[in-house]
């Protein structure tokens, strides 16, 4: 659950700045760890990742006969400096493109959309006759009690909600981290964008709705979801380790170790299914894949748009550059 934690936070799913800045403390890039300390299992995830399509790079050409090219950008969705600093390629393309469409148009006005989201209550709330403390060993209510008590929501006030938002809540850590202060009230790299483009003027769309996005997390079983409320609490220390590494592995624009290595946490996590990172993939990444790339094709049929999204959905053989190409659009890597 610790992949699905991570990846839902930092390359799939948008988040407001206020929660992607929330202060941590550094953490420590795994695969270089893993490296020293067991260079087979290096070995091997380095191999399984080289099998992936289109995991190395971040930024890629899309282009048709009779139509102006476009662009497709995979992001990260936090303000971490390393992350924000883009290629003078890609920003010279976004600064050409004639349109920007991102994973939703909602990014600058999430309070207005969650709000909007929290009058449905399939959206942010159990299934009726359902609470999170159902879920709990009497140790594991007082362990989640304790911990939401001291950031200022107990359980009782929660118990309600979405487990998943609740692990949000319970995730929060370090907050005298200063590298976390320096970064307090930073725009996510998607906003930056979407920042930047409204200066220019240029127009916004989105290919999905925050609703959609919550969907397709609440697709995933309660079961999975408590379990990562839990681990946002009992494994932060691995939490924080999995974002520096993807950060690391952004920063070099090659994420083909990260789907073997979050794998091999979820392997040797022996209280979740088996088959619960495929689940994650199947609900979370690969079927919102087909959707945008439904939804872009207007977009690269008018040309000269720059597309930006989480860059796991990037990736793989229903991946958006596979998909793009099964719609007959050449899509080549530029960097």
């Amino acid at each position: 659950m610790l992949a699905f934690l991570a990846l839902f936070a930092a390359l799939s799913m948008p988040a407001s700045a206020a929660e992607t800045t929330e202060p941590t403390c550094q953490g420590t890039d795994l695969l270089a760890a893993i490296r020293k300390s067991d260079p087979k299992a290096y070995a091997q995830i380095i191999a399984e990742g080289k099998k992936i399509p289109n995991a190395k790079g971040l930024f890629w050409k899309i282009e048709k006969r009779g139509q102006k090219p476009s662009w497709l950008f995979g992001t990260m969705h936090v303000s971490d400096p390393r992350v924000l600093k883009i290629s003078p390629a890609t920003r010279r393309a976004f600064l050409g493109a004639k349109v920007l469409v991102l994973e939703s148009d909602q990014l600058l006005d999430l309070g207005k959309a969650r709000l909007l989201a929290f009058t449905k209550p399939d959206m942010m709330m159990m299934p009726a006759g359902k609470r999170i403390e159902d879920f709990l060993t009497e140790d594991q209510k007082q362990l989640v009690n304790s911990t939401l008590t001291a950031k200022g929501a107990p359980l009782s006030a929660v118990n309600y909600l979405r487990p998943w938002l609740v692990a949000n809540i319970a995730g929060a850590s370090c907050k005298s981290s200063p590298e976390a202060a320096a970064r307090k009230g930073v725009a996510v790299l998607d906003q930056q964008l979407a920042l930047e483009a409204v200066k220019r003027k240029l127009p916004i769309k989105g290919l999905e709705t925050v609703e959609e996005q919550y969907g397709a997390i609440n697709s995933m079983s309660l079961e999975a979801q408590i379990k990562g409320l839990l681990e946002a609490i009992t494994s932060a220390k691995q939490l924080r380790d999995i974002d520096e590494t993807t950060v690391e592995l952004y920063k070099a624009g090659d994420l083909r170790p990260l789907s073997p290595l979050l794998r091999r946490f979820s392997r040797d996590d022996k209280a979740m299914p088996a088959d619960a990172y495929a689940e994650f993939e199947s609900v979370v990444i690969i079927k919102r894949n087909h959707t945008m790339a439904e939804r872009a094709a207007a977009y690269l049929a008018e040309g000269n748009a720059f597309i930006a999204v989480g860059a796991l959905h990037l990736q793989g053989e229903e991946g958006l550059v596979e998909l793009f190409r099964n719609q007959g659009f050449k899509v080549t890597r530029v960097n």
